[in-house]
């Protein structure tokens, strides 16, 4: 079962947005979720969000295209 987590750099991007107060956009949940609970699984951020597994696979695929989240085995 594959788990993700918050890149360093999606770490740091990540709490400068929590602190400046910037609005929550789609896909905020995931890093929130991964922010505060560390590595997680698709079915936990799935269950956790609410968002249905290709929902969630797409913004994954995405942030780790960005450097935010990376992939663990």
């Amino acid at each position: 079962m594959d788990k993700y987590l918050l890149s360093a750099e999606g770490r740091a991007r990540f709490k400068r947005m929590r602190v400046s107060g910037e609005p929550a956009f789609e896909g905020y949940e995931v890093l929130a979720y991964l922010y505060d609970h560390g590595s997680s699984t698709a079915e936990e951020l799935s269950r956790h969000t609410g968002l249905d597994r290709v929902k969630l696979m797409e913004l994954i695929l995405t942030y780790i295209h960005h450097g935010l989240v990376e992939g663990m085995h």
